[in-house]
């Protein structure tokens, strides 16, 4: 297992719906053989991948999964009844699928244009939607220029669909691809095995998948088609008290 997919495991079989410190999570997970690691301080690793995400999952307005009730401690979100958390991340799960459902009313066209404004937000450049029709399974082009020294040539096919992208797609995009391109296939809908195992066929060039919802994550957390609304929550920081006590008593203000 991952680290999240460890934390998410502990945290349903041993934690009964209460807060676990990522240290305890981490032990829990090394001794029941569901993370196998070689660094030396996994215990920071899993914090580390846990505030990651949480991060992650801010910037891009989805669920996800776990919620800091307080420093170091982790619950899950669906725990969270009625709190504040819980009711965020629930109109944020309405926003997903209604965001899912307008894409579906785009006419393909509009659609590609709406890709290429998110190649655009992601950093590429010289971005290019072919002509409607007429693209030889390739909807959109662009570069993606990394600290001005690697070029990442993509060639994006964009389907609007309600049903699994099958394996020919796959075919179809990869035979389209011009020199030095990547492929990529962005769907509404999701992938069939079949497509998946084509794409990573280990003897040909690679095709990346982006199904419907890896689409939203994407647009949300740049804020294409939705507007983010900015609430302040606070949590309570642990005080170190006894060592206020300490002082005072040392400067005989106590």
């Amino acid at each position: 297992m991952s680290f999240l997919q460890a934390a998410e495991a502990v945290l349903e079989f041993f934690a009964n719906k209460q807060p676990m410190h990522y240290r305890d999570i981490t032990d829990k997970a090394m001794n029941q053989g569901w993370l196998n690691t070689s660094g030396k301080t996994p215990e920071a690793t899993m914090n580390a991948q846990l505030v990651t995400e949480l991060k992650r999952s801010k910037a891009s307005g989805e669920p996800g999964r776990f919620v800091r009730t307080s420093p170091g401690y982790y619950s899950l979100v669906k725990w969270m009844g009625t709190g504040l958390p819980y009711q965020i991340s629930k109109h944020n799960r309405e926003i997903r699928k209604k965001l899912l459902s307008q894409l579906m009313d785009l006419s393909p066209a509009q659609f590609e244009e709406l890709v290429g404004q998110l190649l655009a937000e992601m950093g590429f450049e010289s971005i290019e939607v072919t002509k409607y029709g007429g693209d030889g399974g390739i909807d959109v082009r662009g570069t993606l220029l990394i600290s001005d020294v690697v070029r990442i040539k993509m060639a994006v096919q964009a389907k609007r669909w309600k049903g699994n992208i099958q394996s020919p797609t796959v075919q179809q995009v990869r035979g389209s691809l011009g020199a030095h391109e990547q492929g990529l296939i962005i769907t509404t809908s999701d992938f069939s095995t079949g497509a998946i195992k084509e794409a990573n066929q280990p003897d040909k060039t690679p095709v990346g998948l982006m199904n419907g919802e890896q689409l939203v994550t994407l647009l949300m957390e740049y804020n294409i088609g939705v507007r983010r609304m900015s609430h302040d929550l606070f949590e309570l920081e642990e005080l170190p008290i006894a060592e206020q006590e300490n002082d005072l008593e040392n400067k005989g203000l106590k």
